[in-house]
């Protein structure tokens, strides 16, 4: 029965690009809001890798930078949808991507959730 549900997860990135003047303590607190997110539908976070303010290719609702977040998660199919029509409604987010990860032996090994300074 566990072996069958674990087929069920899939790995996962999602790259998040938020407003590069939001505040910290607010981009803290919508990061927090994404992992119990993830956490609560049943999956996993496995990395976080925090690029930081980097500059645009092009504006974005008239930004020139952008603040990046990577996360690798695994998570039931089901729940990427909601996950995704949660993150359209943040007015902080510029862009976000969610492509399932082909390669899940390189997930996981960078900064680890706990050592997260976002």
């Amino acid at each position: 029965m566990l072996v069958e549900r674990e087929k069920q997860f899939k790995n996962y990135e999602m790259m998040v690009v938020f407003k590069p003047l939001l505040p910290d303590d607010l981009r803290k607190s919508i990061h927090k809001e994404f992992m119990d997110m993830m956490e609560q539908g049943g999956g996993e976070v496995l990395d976080v890798d925090v690029w930081g303010k980097r500059y645009l290719s092009f504006k974005i609702q008239g930004h020139n930078e952008g603040y990046y977040i990577v996360y690798n998660f695994r998570g039931l199919p089901k729940n990427i949808n909601e996950m995704k029509r949660l993150l359209q409604l943040k007015q902080e987010i510029l862009r976000f991507m969610i492509v399932e990860s082909d390669n899940p032996g390189a997930i996981g090994k960078g900064i680890k959730k706990k050592e997260i300074e976002v």
